[in-house]
């Protein structure tokens, strides 16, 4: 079973453990993902980490995964709500087998339209993921600057 965020993965249990925004030139959490080297940039990732367990994987667990971006600072965004009906299996939507019973874990990424965001303004994701099972796991990115 797997043991990110500190806790044992249950091979029922699905959970966000990550969400951060990257630059596509690299793929570090980056708080200014917009920009490189004072550059505007016109696009930059958004990287999604999770893990299902085991049971969910060999079943291949349908969930939804809703994306949204909010604005601390009131800024407005024109970043149009995901909602994403994926499944828990192995070599799709990010997900790969952690194998002896270990779990699924997922690592994707979103690409991100730098003009859905006011320059200058401060903004962050929010992550939700809905099992089938009724599970739900929240997660909220970085803060970034537009």
């Amino acid at each position: 079973m797997s043991t990110r965020k500190g806790k044992v993965m249950q091979t029922n249990d699905i959970q966000l453990v990550r969400l951060y925004t990257s630059k596509v030139a690299g793929g570090v959490q980056d708080d200014t993902p917009t920009e490189l080297g004072g550059s505007p940039q016109s696009e930059f990732y958004l990287n999604i980490l999770a893990e299902a367990g085991d049971n969910l994987g060999d079943i291949h667990a349908a969930y939804t995964l809703y994306l949204r971006a909010t604005s601390p600072s009131g800024g407005s965004t024109t970043f149009t709500r995901q909602v994403l009906d994926e499944t828990v299996i192995d070599g799709q939507f990010g997900w790969t087998d952690l194998k002896n019973n270990n779990g699924f874990s997922k690592d994707a990424r979103v690409l991100v339209k730098a003009s859905d965001f006011t320059k200058g303004d401060v903004y962050q994701f929010v992550a939700v993921i809905k099992a089938g099972n009724g599970l739900v796991s929240k997660t909220t990115s970085n803060e970034f600057i537009a």
